[in-house]
């Protein structure tokens, strides 16, 4: 399993913020943006590397995490394509 945090892109209709991601499964995933002001929460769309978009909602954890939750379960295929990258 990598340990190794994703680089990805939060999408929202405030604009787009990079982000880390990592702990991905099929429900959702921990996100960690390095600007503590983005305005990323709530209905968003979420790609991982190059994969996506999938849609999420993101609720706050502190200023710079996130807890993403996709609207429906990733395929196992792509969270295994991840895992092992």
């Amino acid at each position: 399993m990598n340990t190794t945090p994703l680089y990805g892109e939060c999408v929202s209709p405030g604009g787009s913020t990079p982000v880390r991601i990592s702990d991905l499964a099929r429900l959702g995933c921990a996100v960690e943006v390095d600007a503590p002001g983005a305005g990323i929460e709530g209905e968003l769309s979420l790609w991982i590397g190059a994969v996506g978009p999938f849609a999420a909602t993101a609720i706050r954890k502190d200023s710079s995490s996130l807890a993403v939750r996709f609207a429906e379960p990733l395929d196992t295929q792509i969270v295994r394509h991840f895992a092992l990258s």
